[in-house]
């Protein structure tokens, strides 16, 4: 079906993008260190939160992909582009409507799902860290 070296060319740039997505919590820590102890944990707390995100987007664009070559391969180009205005369509609807309400309720959210924690920096890094989600998750479905 396919040889080594095809699959190696597939393999290597996904294994690169999954190291960039890993270290992307590391170096955010490593930025805010010189501030202090509360905004390391700020960006430890809404980094877990983003790595979720990315996952589920990324496994959107996982499955858009699939169904797009299986129609390619079956020479039916018009429901490949079908699927894949679908796909754009959907990613970007549930980030927007994954987005607002984390904005919205960034606070509530954070203590929901971690417990107490410091109000003040933890909601404004994860009110900078989804405005670019919408863009990220279309991006990634492409």
């Amino acid at each position: 079906m396919y040889t080594k070296e095809q699959l190696r060319r597939l393999l290597i740039p996904l294994m690169f993008e999954q190291v960039l997505t890993a270290l992307m919590g590391s170096v955010d820590t490593i930025m805010v260190t010189n501030i202090g102890s509360a905004a390391i944990s700020a960006v430890s707390l809404v980094d877990s939160l983003n790595i979720l995100i990315i996952n589920i987007f990324a496994a959107m664009a996982t499955g858009g992909a699939i169904i797009c070559a299986q129609y390619l391969g079956s020479n039916q180009k018009d429901k490949a582009n079908q699927a894949l205005k679908q796909l754009i369509f959907s990613v970007t609807l549930i980030s927007i409507l994954i987005t607002i309400p984390c904005i919205l309720f960034r606070r509530p959210l954070l203590s929901l799902i971690f417990g107490s924690v410091e109000k003040k920096r933890d909601g404004q890094f994860i009110k900078l860290s989804f405005h670019h989600r919408p863009i990220l998750s279309l991006y990634r479905s492409i």
